[in-house]
């Protein structure tokens, strides 16, 4: 019986210890990762911390990491693609600077190893980057439109959140009756209309079909969709929402503008929370909201839309096999889901893409309605992301000759189809 016994025991360590011996030759994995970090910099830290916490989780993947910064980042990543020699995963942008890699198929669609696990991303950020798919898992979001509302103005002027253009143009004469501006929207700078309003409008007038084959050269500026996105922002001027005066408004005057009460509705990017928060106090910053243009009568995208960049993130090289693919996905999912997201938010006070609780967090108001302003709205394009040279020029600078009467919609469009 004891020599059954010991025999038995025998067998049952000699197969664990085969099965430890396959285990740790499937799992034992060096990833090449090449990374886009300047090393002396604050961010250096989460960096490091990131590392040390995938190190523990996986402590089977080694990662050979090489850091670059700038421009010398780029001509690093151009070289190992001309020869043929991309790292296992690299840093990579959602377009501009990484199409050269998506053209020519170099990286992976992520998009298969994300599964339903995107719902846990917030909508804007995992859009499709490049022909349909998506090549990096990007750990940041910028939205260049947000509609802020001071609540609190609002119910002392009597009137609710509109939920329709018409809605919000009924509110002007009461608006301006106060000695209020309708919509503070300081534009001084050319930039402003197009990326914090007007690319919005776009997105939500013309819809996301049209943007996609107007950037694939197969519509017009010219087309109706684009005129009549120009006419509405003629008709907020013509209406007095945007008072032809905000165009002579300095950029940096809006924050102290809307913190005292000069209007109900400021539109800017997101990051001008950051702006926002050292003028109001915790108390005052209930009392201020963060959400989008209401809908517009006839639009063909999508309800509550914003306009967005997605940042940057990690990409897996094409062709990996085997536990590399296992451990690359891996480095790319920690690198944005919540564990490195934490770090970066409590280290950099960056704003995950993965959705998160942020009142947990010892960050104000306003950055925690930030944080839960992402995973309501989708975002489309902002033009200046997707059109470069003299037509974004013109584009710019005519939004600015609307608001003074010195161009039409349809003269505007017919310049920037010319300039393409």
């Amino acid at each position: 019986m004891f020599k059954k016994l010991f025999c038995l025991v025998m067998a049952l360590v000699f197969v664990s210890s085969i099965s430890v011996c396959v285990f740790s030759q499937e799992k034992e994995v060096e990833l090449t990762v090449l990374n886009y970090l300047d090393i002396t910099s604050p961010e250096a830290k989460a960096w490091d911390a990131t590392v040390e916490a995938f190190n523990a989780k996986y402590p089977n993947i080694t990662l050979k990491i090489e850091n670059s910064f700038g421009e010398a980042y780029h001509q690093k990543l151009a070289a190992l693609a001309a020869a043929g020699d991309l790292p296992d995963v690299m840093y990579l942008w959602p377009g501009g600077r990484s199409a050269e890699i998506y053209k020519n198929e170099l990286t992976e669609d992520l998009y298969p190893f994300l599964g339903p696990d995107k719902d846990k991303f917030v909508p804007a950020a995992v859009t499709p980057q490049w022909d349909g798919k998506l090549y990096e898992l990007p750990i940041g979001i910028t939205a260049t439109h947000v509609m802020y509302v001071n609540t609190k103005l609002l119910i002392d002027l009597g009137l609710t959140m509109p939920k329709t253009y018409g809605e919000l143009v009924a509110m002007v004469p009461k608006i301006k009756e106060a000695g209020l501006y309708p919509i503070l929207m300081p534009n001084k700078a050319a930039w402003v209309m197009q990326s914090c309003l007007f690319s919005a409008l776009v997105g939500r007038i013309a819809g996301q079909d049209w943007l996609d084959a107007l950037i694939a050269g197969e519509a017009s500026f010219t087309d109706q969709e684009f005129v009549d996105s120009l006419a509405f922002v003629k008709d907020m001027y013509d209406t007095g929402l945007l008072p032809p005066q905000s165009i002579q408004l300095e950029y940096g005057d809006g924050p102290n503008l809307f913190a005292t009460g000069r209007s109900p509705f400021m539109i800017d990017g997101d990051w001008r929370v950051g702006a926002l928060v050292p003028l109001l106090s915790e108390e005052e910053q209930e009392n201020f909201e963060l959400t989008v243009f209401p809908d517009i009568a006839g639009q063909k995208g999508e309800s509550g839309s914003t306009s967005t960049v997605a940042a940057t993130g990690f990409g897996m090289k094409a062709g990996l096999i085997g536990d590399k693919v296992d451990a690359a996905w891996k480095w790319i999912y920690f690198f944005a889901g919540p564990q490195a997201a934490e770090i970066r938010l409590i280290e950099q006070g960056m704003i995950p893409t993965y959705i998160m609780d942020l009142s947990a967090y010892d960050i104000s108001p306003l950055a925690v309605k930030r944080g839960a302003f992402y995973p309501e709205h989708s975002g489309t394009y902002v033009l200046d992301d997707k059109i470069t040279g003299e037509p974004i020029n013109i584009l710019n600078i005519g939004l600015q000759e609307l608001a003074l009467g010195n161009t039409t919609p349809e003269k505007l469009a017919a310049e920037i189809e010319a300039a393409r």
